[in-house]
């Protein structure tokens, strides 16, 4: 016996470990979903276009830099303004002036004397000299200064603050000194500063025509304009971008883009800062989750196969939310456009709210509102409000859904709160009598269309999944049409009046101690299917003809009797499975004897064996169980006794009600049935007070007509 301990032990250890290890890979799972949801973010722009008027203002939402098209404009402009009149001599006039020198020389040979330059010579500088006049630019101080600052070539401009464009005009005499000084500095030649003075001396006296060259004067313009960087201007987080119904410029499309590249550098996907925050924030969520569901909802928690089904629908909820974006942001399809009020939550608050409980479905929507609002590219103030609204509407008229088809009507319903909060913003925006409206409410309907049949899709699946019953599916097994009813109600008419009744002490039983009465009423249907293949053999079925009824059980031995009685168990349970009823069908048709004594049969054995209990094998008499699981199981096993007792009575008062419900209640607890399920002595009370309510209510006492009137007396 000690042996047998220490193994139980050992394996409840281990099934903890196994247990604690599949939590942990759960959480790990999610952990990654939740990192990954958060870190491969878009960050939230407006789509404009120039021209139009912004329908609502537009705000920074990190410090940026961007580069001004305007200010680049001005500044390249107030360059360009330094960049004065620049001036130069036409080629024909400087030829026609050295023609006019050579003949000169030609005609007065007098400048030979005291010379010994030749002729050619004085050709050679005077060729020197026009090429400097064909190349000279005249302008003033602060244009040789600003090309300078473009560090290109300037040695060809020459600084005058007297000389303009017009006819004949000398030269001014610091030119000329100029000119002699880039002369005598050249190497290439011999150089002779009498000559070159003679020469000077000559052109100095001449009269030139002076002309605007505008083609230099571009030229420096343009190269101004390539050597000026481009102006950036700087913006602070919470800066206004854009008025409302202002006109959108170029540069207001440039300062949202370069907002979003700078969100976008900021926020590196593959940056490790960002990756640890990421994930450190996943990390605390699921910590603070996970304690709130350990404190609040400890069964929950502690099932691999809940923790599994949210981690499911959370992903399923990312996944939708992740595409819908995507989708949505696309350029090329411009729907940022018509969709500024995108409804999510409700998909995820429904599938909780239905497959798992309320409470997870409201404490999961704080939390998810939170957690996407953060990471979301829309306007995380519409987003906020219309999803928690929504959310909350969902978990209010979820409660009444009993058929598929009812979810459309729910998110009918859910549609209408949209609405009233798109015409509230709109009409705060003063856009309420426009098309936007319209777009607007056209846009939620056609998205709450699409989380209703996403609903329809995955709710019957996960279903399937985690073989969970919905109020959904067990009122599918209430048609009366379903094949294993209407055998039962023909085959066995006794066992389904029977299932009936029971399924309605159980249902009101069962509600008041907030278990699952629906589940209680449904299952009871199917509770004794197992009695079809032997129908005859059940007390019920043998009564109905009253004026010949006969106990089969009186050709059987006691023992002949309990096993044809324990038989409808596990035959209930084959047709079950045969039918492909869910697994919680089978579990309560296999607990709802637990493991109880037949104990008509037992005792008829015992008298039969003189009261020695030792000559009685007392399993034989036994249900094989096992004892009830669950609170519903439990109180379809009492309901089910006591409603089968209580047919025999020939009182109905409340006071023999009451004493045979107690009695039937006591021994089911001196029996260890309820040993196995969570059932309280305070809800095991509350049970015995309701059993005692409803079969005072089904054993009425009927009033007793006169005579006169019994004729005439349809009751």
């Amino acid at each position: 016996m000690a042996k047998q301990t220490n193994h139980l032990h050992i394996k409840k250890i281990f099934t903890k470990h196994n247990m604690l290890g599949a939590r942990l890979i759960i959480g790990l799972i999610f952990t990654i979903i939740l990192t990954l949801f958060i870190h491969f973010r878009e960050p939230y722009t407006e789509s404009l276009t120039v021209g139009n008027i912004s329908k609502k203002p537009i705000f920074a939402k990190i410090d940026f830099k961007f580069a001004d098209p305007s200010a680049t404009a001005i500044i390249k402009y107030e360059a360009q303004r330094d960049i004065g009149n620049i001036y130069k001599i036409e080629q024909s006039d400087i030829e026609h002036v050295t023609n006019k020198f050579e003949n000169y020389l030609v005609n007065h040979p007098n400048w030979r004397k005291g010379n010994d330059i030749t002729f050619e010579e004085m050709y050679g500088h005077l060729k020197s000299i026009t090429k400097l006049l064909i190349d000279a630019k005249f302008t003033d101080v602060r244009t040789v200064k600003k090309t300078n600052e473009l560090k290109t070539p300037q040695d060809n401009f020459y600084t005058s603050y007297n000389i303009d464009g017009g006819n004949f005009k000398k030269l001014p005499n610091n030119f000329w000194e100029e000119v002699k000084k880039k002369l005598t500095k050249k190497n290439n030649i011999n150089i002779n500063e009498h000559t070159i003075e003679f020469i000077i001396n000559y052109l100095q006296e001449c009269k030139w025509n002076i002309y605007n060259d505008i083609d230099e004067q571009l030229l420096h313009k343009r190269l101004i304009e390539k050597e000026i960087p481009e102006k950036f201007t700087h913006v602070k987080a919470g800066d206004l971008l854009l008025k409302y119904q202002e006109k959108i410029t170029d540069r207001h499309i440039v300062m949202v883009n370069a907002m979003k590249k700078e969100f976008r550098n900021a926020n590196d996907l593959w940056s490790l800062h960002l990756i640890i925050g990421s994930i450190f924030f996943s990390i605390i969520t699921v910590i603070l989750g996970s304690l709130y569901f350990y404190i609040q909802h400890r069964e929950f928690f502690i099932s691999a196969k809940n923790l599994t089904l949210y981690t499911i629908i959370i992903s399923l909820l990312f996944i939708f939310i992740k595409l819908s974006e995507f989708t949505i942001l696309l350029p090329a399809l411009g729907l940022i456009e018509f969709i500024k009020y995108p409804v999510f939550l409700p998909f995820a608050t429904i599938l909780l709210y239905i497959l798992i409980n309320e409470e997870i479905a409201l404490f999961s929507t704080f939390i998810l509102t939170i957690i996407i609002g953060t990471t979301f590219a829309f306007n995380i103030k519409y987003y906020m409000i219309i999803n928690m609204i929504t959310s909350i509407i969902a978990i209010v008229v979820s409660k009444k859904i009993k058929k598929r088809k009812e979810i459309f009507f729910v998110n009918g319903k859910i549609l209408i709160s949209t609405f009233i909060v798109i015409i509230g913003y709109n009409f705060i925006d003063y856009k309420l009598f426009s098309m936007n409206t319209l777009i607007d409410l056209s846009a939620a309907t056609i998205n709450l269309l699409i989380i209703s049949i996403l609903l329809i899709i995955f709710l019957p699946i996960l279903e399937s999944m985690f073989s969970i019953i919905t109020d959904m599916t067990l009122m599918e097994y209430t048609d009366p049409t379903n094949e294993l009813l209407r055998r039962l109600s023909i085959e066995a008419p006794g066992t389904y009046q029977h299932s009936l009744s029971i399924g309605h002490i159980s249902e009101g039983v069962a509600n008041s101690i907030g278990a699952n009465g629906f589940f209680c009423r449904v299952t009871t249907l199917y509770h004794d299917i197992g009695k079809l293949n032997t129908p005859q053999y059940y007390t019920e079925n043998q009564m109905l003809n009253q004026s010949k009824p006969f106990n089969i059980h009186l050709l059987l031995t006691s023992a002949e009797s309990a096993y044809i009685i324990k038989s409808h168990i596990p035959d209930g349970v084959a047709l079950a499975k045969q039918y492909k009823l869910p697994r919680q069908f089978i579990d309560i048709i296999m607990q709802h004897h637990g493991t109880t004594l037949i104990k008509y049969f037992y005792l008829k054995q015992l008298e039969e064996v003189s009261g020695n209990v030792k000559n009685i094998n007392e399993n034989t008499f036994r249900y094989a169980g096992p004892k009830p699981q669950t609170k519903e199981a439990a109180i379809i096993m009492l309901s089910d006794s006591i409603e089968a007792a209580s047919r025999s009575l020939e009182d109905n008062s409340e006071a023999s009600i009451r004493a045979l419900v107690e009695k039937i209640s006591y021994d089911k607890v001196n029996d260890g049935q309820f040993n196995e399920c969570n059932l309280t002595f305070k809800e095991l009370t509350i049970i015995k007070n309701k059993l005692v309510e409803m079969l005072m209510a089904t054993h009425h006492l009927r009033i007793k007509y006169p005579e006169s009137l019994k004729d005439n007396t349809n009751s």
